[in-house]
């Protein structure tokens, strides 16, 4: 696309698509998670489009975190933190960290960072999560979308759920 006549390119796109979903002109407009973080101690609602991280203050300093799935689903782990992504922020922090990469409409990516153990697990989830702080030493810092936003004490839980959805543009193969 000339740089020149990207502005109008889009604009045409966005016209031609209306409000489906097919194909046009070699794109598609693909529909994008917004999470929201509630339960965060005094914050107020937080948003990401991208992740939401609990992590330790200091690095090397290992927590454990209760995660909590929305099919009944729970596990435990310990490690220095654990990410939450999007599609679009999957292929970022929670793939750095050793998370499948999702594709749209894919679900959330659910990551331990540097997590105490040989064999860690990762996961896909359909629906939202419930992360809490299980070791009693210490708070740990929430980020969200890559900007410290809070902290986090132990005990309590911190819901991530998907709020709405926002449409995006994604280049389909010609």
């Amino acid at each position: 696309v000339d740089p020149d006549r990207g502005t109008e390119r889009v604009a045409g796109v966005v016209d031609g698509l209306g409000g489906s979903a097919s194909a046009v002109d070699g794109f598609s407009r693909v529909a994008h998670p917004v999470l929201a973080v509630d339960g965060a101690g005094d914050a107020p609602r937080r948003f990401a489009a991208a992740d939401v991280a609990f992590v330790t203050a200091e690095p090397a300093r290992i927590s454990e975190y209760g995660i909590a799935f929305s099919d009944g689903e729970s596990v435990s782990v310990r490690a220095d933190g654990a990410v939450i992504a999007t599609p679009l922020g999957s292929d970022g922090y929670a793939a750095a960290a050793g998370g499948p990469v999702v594709s749209p409409g894919g679900g959330l990516s659910v990551v331990p960072v540097s997590p105490f153990t040989t064999r860690p697990d990762t996961w896909v989830a359909s629906g939202g999560v419930r992360v809490t702080v299980e070791r009693e030493e210490e708070p740990v810092a929430l980020v969200v979308d890559g900007d410290r936003r809070g902290t986090v004490e132990p005990h309590r839980a911190v819901g991530v759920e998907v709020a709405t959805t926002v449409d995006l543009l994604s280049a389909t193969a010609e």
